[in-house]
């Protein structure tokens, strides 16, 4: 050992390591890390607990290459861990993954579009900014008719602009929602054509035009009431790209993705402590006078009063995907 205590064997380490399976998960669960910093939120994102959520895969080494998805979501105001998720393969991308509650606003992307993930979150008091698929539900009008989303989205220029819909839920009841989108400008236009052309020629899939169509434009559905703008509403999507640099940073920092073990328990174990090992962190941080605090300070005070700009500008890193399409 490192410490020069004794003498383990990597094989004998492992079998004491995940026999620590349970005791490691009850910490990640009660683990409640302090905010790395509280950032100034925008006045009309007072009300909420803004979380981004994504999934990342996680793979074993060896030839097995057992596959993992961690669920993660992310408190963009505070960049901590609200609450995480490991599961196998087959669990797919859903709001359902996670507990929710009153006041909290989830930001996501086209993965987390479903009847069923909205459902799950209204009916736990929150709501939602979720980026859609063309054609991935129906929407419908005050009547109950539907509506052809193509046919709208033609009118839209690249202002924000906003559609009211209802969409049926599991009772088959209508249910009121918002469409916000704006017009991708020329130069995010033709390099969404190069993407879609490399995307084709991977898959060997061509995309119908109509499809084609969609990727010009920026679209989200939102449950927020209409006093919060088509601009604020599409501005704070692209927050949601934290949640990618977090994943970007347990990956390189913490390695999650290597995961050198054989079996399904000793994966899930070794997963757990990465996870552990990082919320520690989060942890310190948040105990410790993040530095330069003066600094933090004045950048608060410069933030006041620009709240458009408060979200353009929020995270450097954002600045960098302009287009939302993430």
């Amino acid at each position: 050992m490192i410490s020069g205590i004794g003498k383990i064997s990597d094989v004998g380490f492992m079998k004491r390591f995940i026999k620590c399976k349970e005791w490691i998960i009850w910490l990640t669960q009660h683990i409640l890390p302090n905010p790395v910093i509280q950032y100034q939120k925008p006045g009309w994102l007072e009300p909420f607990q803004v979380l981004a959520i994504d999934a990342s895969d996680i793979v074993e080494k060896g030839a097995v290459k057992r596959l993992w998805h961690l669920h993660y979501a992310v408190g963009l105001f505070s960049l901590t861990c609200s609450q995480f998720k490991i599961t196998g393969q087959s669990t797919g991308e859903s709001l359902k993954n996670f507990t929710l509650a009153k006041g909290c606003l989830v930001i996501a992307d086209r993965a987390y579009g479903t009847i069923k993930s909205m459902e799950h979150c209204l009916a736990a008091g929150g709501d939602f900014i979720i980026r859609i698929k063309n054609k991935a539900f129906n929407i419908y009008d005050a009547d109950g008719g539907k509506l052809v989303f193509t046919d709208w989205l033609r009118t839209v220029s690249e202002t924000a602009e906003e559609l009211n819909v209802y969409i049926r839920n599991s009772e088959k009841k209508l249910v009121p929602l918002r469409i916000c989108a704006c017009k991708k400008t020329k130069a995010e236009i033709a390099a969404e054509k190069v993407r879609i052309k490399k995307m084709e020629s991977k898959k060997q899939k061509k995309l119908s035009d109509e499809t084609v169509f969609t990727h010009n434009y920026m679209f989200v559905i939102t449950s927020l009431p209409a006093e919060i703008s088509a601009v604020e509403i599409l501005s704070c999507y692209r927050l949601r790209w934290q949640v990618e640099l977090v994943f970007k940073r347990l990956k390189s920092l913490l390695q999650l993705g290597s995961i050198p073990t054989k079996t399904e328990e000793a994966g899930e174990a070794w997963i757990n402590g990465k996870i552990l090992l990082s919320l520690l962190t989060e942890k310190y941080l948040g105990d410790v006078d993040f530095s330069p605090s003066w600094n933090i300070r004045s950048q608060s005070e410069r933030m006041e009063g620009d709240e458009a700009g408060i979200l353009y500008n929020f995270y450097d890193d954002t600045a960098k995907y302009p287009d939302g399409n993430l």
